[in-house]
């Protein structure tokens, strides 16, 4: 018997049509059952719920036992994944460490809600056509209004948000929360429990949904709760459930994507539950809604008010930055583009005052700094090595406002943790832009000179990378040690962290001999403690330390060895069977390893490994010792100054020595020094800085002309991503551990990948790095 496609047509058409039909009436059924029972209904079970779905094709355990090879990638833009029933996914060049990040096993289930709540926040973000007034509706936002905290609990709640929460973003202010939020909803609240109130407040589902997130949020900072609480969790399905009952795509509003950007604030958080693609994805959304409400124009064109206008910039450009990272920690295209946006920034409000001059600098450098880094290492055309220098320049040049002093030099207890927050993040954001240009360029160089990196023609971006991965450990060392119980909770911090200890392992490790080695092993110690410290936060965190463990052995090992006189490196340490598995829940992906992988080079490989570096700081100076409070045991650091030191710089105090010529001097150096000496040894013309240069709100970025063309000077005329089809980042993290030193090539018939064991070749390339395979 055979069909036509008008059969299949029909078909398919007759199923959609019965699997709607059921929806309502399990709709109805849960109406039903709320208004008698707080009891789940029999028919209501959640396998009974999918019997309406169009059936998906199950992967069974005998498929994919041999290499998809679908899945090698194009030259070095990244890396495309497609399993055997279609399903893709796309890492780009930037993507690294937490790319694949997956929630955990171990997921904790929220407090018992309505059935109805719980269907509906399972709808989003599509909804289930719900429309505004309907019984459904009116029984669902009656659900949200007596699910709503006590107020004093509220406010509390409010007031975590703030002070623990809102130091890196500002989806909403103070006087908006409390006056047009808060009391709104608290006084519709009051009015529907009485019975002989009329119902005077109108509230929009929506609005109701960012005090939910607000509530999430608060709750996942609350320092008197554990990280990762329910509270949170219960809270946040609340807010998915008020959000679908008003459609995001044909009615939306400024609370919409406020709703949505204050979830992907709580999502990026709790990576045990929630899967940075997922995270992106809905980044990606609030920005659609967004210019959907024209929010990517400038508001002075309909001729809002000056508090209007305000509150709409500011949150477009919350938005915007908050998609830019995302996307460059994932290696995709960001959802907004600068050339259909005239939105100004927000305007500073006060020119004395450090917040608004923080947030106006934020803005500013996303909007121009970010968006170049964006361009260079995720755009189609790669620039040569001379515009990634110029790029360079220009980010190290940047000036910053003395009102941020106020940042740097607070202390938690005397200023809160907000402001404490804030002290290194202009170094953070800096550091992390030049890693992400310059850590090709770095792998090249530890690839070409292992003797002595600093005589490669890339020894310029090999300093930058190791010097601002030693700075986000420090950075990161230091925000630990003033707020260690928010910092458990900040997982973006973590995902620096490790990646720049992996960075510094990868000196040691590759190029022992190097006078840097020393200065970097230091770097590697104090990461493995800071790990060490918080290993009780999450099972990544202690996977993490595991991993770090191994790394500092290994690179130890490599160290003494070359101290007594030993030229080639000895074999990889030996793992246990456990290893895999360490790595996997730290890259969140527990339970998909199913046997070894070949310690060759995966065929695989994209343009960027590192890492999620996220987290990230500029240049120290001078050689100082460090002690981490709870540990005994002090580091001495050469590489350049303290965290203090490190806050009290501006972006126009880089050091001039940061610029260096290309090539280091023939005389090798042959006693270890630090970063900051190792600079002097090299012919340098230090580009002109005016630190007085005079700052504004229209421009606080004046721009710096060197002195020299020192930079252009024997620079390869073409782009070093074309000259291999093999990123050597990635390169280097595959071979640090491989357990045959001897073999170097690519074979790619030892790799096993499968449907249900679809191993992304970033992790495949960690793990050899990590010193697990």
């Amino acid at each position: 018997m055979t069909h036509t496609a008008s059969d299949k047509e029909f078909l398919h058409r007759k199923i959609a049509e019965m699997s709607q039909r059921i929806q309502e009436l399990e709709d109805a059924l849960a109406l039903l059952q709320a208004s008698i029972s707080t009891e789940k209904h029999v028919l209501l079970q959640n396998d009974l719920l999918l019997i309406k779905n169009i059936p998906e094709r199950h992967r069974s355990p005998e498929q994919g036992t041999h290499e998809d090879p679908l899945a090698e990638p194009v030259d070095a833009f990244g890396t495309l994944t497609i399993d055997d029933s279609g399903e893709s996914r796309y890492l780009g060049a930037s993507a690294g460490s937490e790319a694949e990040s997956e929630p955990d096993d171990e997921k904790p289930i929220p407090e018992a809600m309505p059935e109805l709540l719980n269907t509906l926040a399972a709808t989003f973000p599509v909804g289930n056509r719900c429309p505004p007034g309907s019984e459904t509706c009116e029984i669902a936002m009656a659900m949200l209004f007596s699910s709503l905290p006590p107020r004093h609990r509220a406010s509390s709640l409010c007031e975590a948000f703030l002070e623990q929460a809102c130091w890196l973003f500002q989806p909403v202010k103070r006087d908006e929360l409390f006056q047009d939020i808060l009391s709104p909803i608290y006084a519709a609240k009051d009015e529907r429990e009485y019975p002989f109130s009329a119902v005077a407040t109108e509230v929009s589902p929506h609005k109701l949904s960012v005090l939910y997130s607000i509530f999430a949020v608060g709750a996942a900072a609350d320092l008197r709760l554990a990280a990762f609480n329910a509270e949170g969790e219960r809270y946040h399905h609340f807010a998915r459930a008020a959000l679908v009952l008003r459609s995001i795509f044909d009615s939306p509003m400024i609370e919409t994507v406020q709703a949505i950007l204050l979830m992907v604030c709580y999502c990026s958080q709790s990576v045990q539950r929630y899967t940075r693609d997922s995270v992106w994805v809905l980044s990606s959304l609030g920005c659609h809604v967004a210019q959907s409400i024209g929010m990517h124009r400038d508001p002075a064109r309909w001729q809002m008010d000056v508090k209007t206008a305000q509150r709409r910039r500011t949150l477009f450009w919350e938005v915007f930055s908050a998609n830019q990272m995302l996307s460059l920690s994932l290696g995709r295209p960001p959802s907004l583009s600068l050339s259909y946006v005239d939105c100004d920034l927000p305007h500073v409000q006060s020119e004395s005052s450090p917040e608004d001059h923080f947030w106006h600098w934020k803005y500013q450098f996303h909007k121009i700094f970010m968006s170049a880094v964006m361009e260079a290492t995720l755009g189609t055309n790669i620039p040569n090595y001379k515009s990634i220098l110029e790029l360079d320049r220009k980010i190290r040049e940047i000036y910053l406002p003395p009102a941020l002093d106020y940042f740097a030099k607070c202390k938690a207890e005397e200023a809160g943790l907000n402001a404490a927050m804030k002290g290194g993040y202009h170094i953070v954001v800096r550091a992390t832009c030049l890693l992400y240009i310059h850590k090709s360029y770095f792998a090249r160089a530890l690839i070409d000179y292992p003797e002595d990196p600093l005589r490669s023609p890339y020894a310029t971006s090999f300093l930058a990378t190791a010097r601002c991965s030693s700075v986000i450990i420090r950075a990161n060392a230091n925000h630990i040690r003033k707020v260690p119980e928010l910092c458990t909770r900040w997982w973006t911090l973590w995902t620096g962290l490790f990646s720049s200890a992996l960075v510094s392992g990868l000196i040691v490790t590759r190029a022992p001999s190097s006078s840097m080695a020393p200065a970097a092993f230091a770097e590697l110690s104090l990461a493995t403690k800071l790990f060490e410290s918080c290993a009780q936060v999450s099972r990544r965190v202690r996977a993490g330390m595991n991993i770090l463990h191994r790394l500092k052995e290994k690179a130890s090992m490599l160290l003494n060895q070359h101290r007594n006189g030993f030229v080639t490196p000895p074999p990889a340490l030996q793992d246990d069977g456990n290893d895999i598995d360490a790595l996997a829940i730290y890259s969140g992906q527990m339970g998909r390893f199913r046997r070894s992988v070949s310690p060759r080079l995966p065929v695989a490989v994209d343009r960027a490994a590192g890492g999620d570096n996220l987290t990230a700081g500029p240049i120290f100076n001078p050689a100082t010792s460090t002690r981490i409070e709870g540990h005994s045991a002090e580091i001495i650091f050469q590489s350049s100054g303290s965290v203090p030191e490190l806050m009290e710089t501006h972006g126009a105090h880089w050091s001039p020595k940061d610029h260096i010529s290309l090539h280091a001097p023939k005389n090798a150096i042959a006693e270890p020094v630090s970063f900051d000496q190792l600079s002097g040894t090299f012919e340098a013309s230090p580009p002109t800085i005016d630190i007085s240069a005079p700052y504004s709100s229209a421009s606080p970025f004046p721009v710096v002309s060197p002195t020299s063309e020192q930079h252009a000077a024997r620079i390869p005329s073409t782009s070093f991503a074309s000259a291999s089809s093999a990123d050597p980042f990635q390169q280097l993290y595959a071979e640090m551990f491989a357990s045959d030193s001897n073999t170097r090539g690519i074979d790619e018939s030892n790799l096993s990948m499968n449907g249900e064991n679809m191993l992304d070749e970033d992790w495949m390339l960690f793990m050899k790095e990590s010193g697990l395979l």
